[in-house]
């Protein structure tokens, strides 16, 4: 299959240079009201004053956390690798996370709240500038009735998950796809209704076990046959169609725009849970503890898929 042994090789590549797991997540908040352009660029501005500065391309804090933000101002905090044991560094994450939502609430009275969904964002200032989400933009407006409120309008919390070796991918798949329609980890019903809504040719691959997939390189295969079938942002065609065929650099850049409930994360080389609605800090701790513990249990060959 196209693609697959040079992807199979990266994959492969970064797991050999990993010696012990690692876990993290991505928190999203929204702005209460929808956000201008000069609105974002005072929130931006009010970071260096909050712990954060400019480090190769990333807005980032001593502890290691960065900043970025969606298509409609929702501001992402993404964590460093954390070991499972490592419960004091998360909790200092999450100080962090509420001083600076504080702090940019008081120097810019913009209002991030942790809240999976706010309505009526589809028509609100599309606030990035790189081209893959002004292309991603114009296609939801073409393709559904609601992706544009996905870009804009909701929030989530992502956890990621390192992978050891390539064998295991499959049990920590079906895992993560048993977690994703488990209380406190699915999505809720507006924002699946949003997802399912977003792009057929990008969210119709749904997370169920399959007697058909009973190895980790049949699992490969199915994702990279499903980011074939997905339409290219610029030109609206799958991308397997395009002649000449694009580089494999094209094809990871297109891989990433993939939204299914668990994402192989190429930059990390995480399985990544991305069903989780956003919410307050205090309950996301709840949701972290569960989640390691749940894992360990998956390792232990103790949960039973």
């Amino acid at each position: 299959m196209r693609y697959y042994d040079k992807f199979k090789d990266l994959v492969e590549k970064r797991i050999s240079e990993r010696d012990h797991r690692e876990f993290g997540f991505e928190y999203e908040l929204i702005a209460d009201k929808p956000l201008s352009r000069e609105n974002l660029k005072r929130v931006r501005n009010a970071l260096p004053s909050l712990g954060f500065y400019k480090n190769n391309g990333q807005i980032i804090c001593d502890q290691g956390m960065y900043i970025t933000f969606e298509p409609g101002g929702q501001i992402e905090f993404s964590s460093p690798p954390m070991a499972a044991d490592e419960i004091d560094v998360f909790d200092s994450l999450l100080k962090i996370i509420d001083l600076t939502v504080k702090g940019i609430s008081d120097k810019t009275s913009v209002n991030y709240h942790p809240v999976p969904f706010i309505p009526g964002r589809g028509s609100a200032p599309m606030l990035l500038e790189a081209k893959r989400y002004h292309d991603l933009h114009t296609l939801l407006g073409r393709t559904s009735d609601r992706g544009r409120e996905m870009m804009k309008g909701t929030a989530a919390i992502h956890l990621h998950v390192s992978i050891m070796n390539f064998d295991e991918i499959l049990l920590m798949w079906a895992f993560m796809c048993t977690l994703s329609r488990e209380d406190g980890f699915a999505m809720g019903e507006e924002r699946r209704d949003i997802w399912s809504k977003t792009d057929p040719s990008r969210c119709g691959l749904r997370c169920t076990r399959s007697e058909d997939i009973l190895t980790s390189e049949i699992l490969f295969e199915k994702l990279i046959s499903f980011a074939l079938l997905a339409l290219e942002l610029n030109n609206g065609i799958p991308f397997g169609n395009i002649e000449p065929h694009p580089a494999f650099e094209e094809f990871l850049v297109h891989f990433t725009t993939i939204f299914t409930d668990v994402r192989l994360n190429t930059k990390g080389m995480t399985l990544e849970l991305r069903t989780l609605d956003s919410r307050p800090l205090h309950m996301f701790r709840g949701t972290w503890i569960t989640f390691l513990d749940m894992v360990q249990r998956v390792m232990d060959d103790k949960f039973q898929l």
